[in-house]
């Protein structure tokens, strides 16, 4: 199981020197993920949902951080199903899979390793 989250590769540098996503790229209390994805939809058109101006965003600046959900689980990270008074930027559609949420901050080591390669494609 996966917990999956979508960033702009111009964050890529401060994430990995900081050792993990958070919520100071966001601007947001909470991380959000689409949790155990069935396709690569959300993928796909995730940065239709981005509205800034200041941040060009196509698809091809989309990158994807696959986080392994049982390890997280293991390390008693809360993974929240739902927050109030947040509805984050990931929409309820059918082809989206279930959305989580942790705040603050979420370490790179808990990425999957298909992830950690990728991202080391890039650093």
């Amino acid at each position: 199981m996966i917990l999956r989250h979508f960033t702009h590769r111009r964050f890529l540098p401060a994430i990995v020197a900081r050792g993990g996503i958070s919520v100071q790229d966001t601007e947001t209390p909470y991380l959000q993920f689409e949790f155990n994805p069935t396709s690569d939809h959300l993928k796909q058109t995730f940065h239709r949902m981005q509205h800034a101006a200041d941040i060009p965003w196509d698809e091809t600046d989309t990158v994807v951080l696959d986080f392994d959900f049982v390890k997280m689980q293991a390390a008693d990270i809360d993974v929240l199903e739902q927050v109030e008074s947040f509805t984050g930027k990931i929409e309820s559609v059918p082809s989206n899979g279930p959305v989580r949420f942790v705040k603050n901050f979420l370490s790179l080591g808990y990425l999957t390793e298909e992830s950690r390669e990728q991202l080391s494609e890039y650093y």
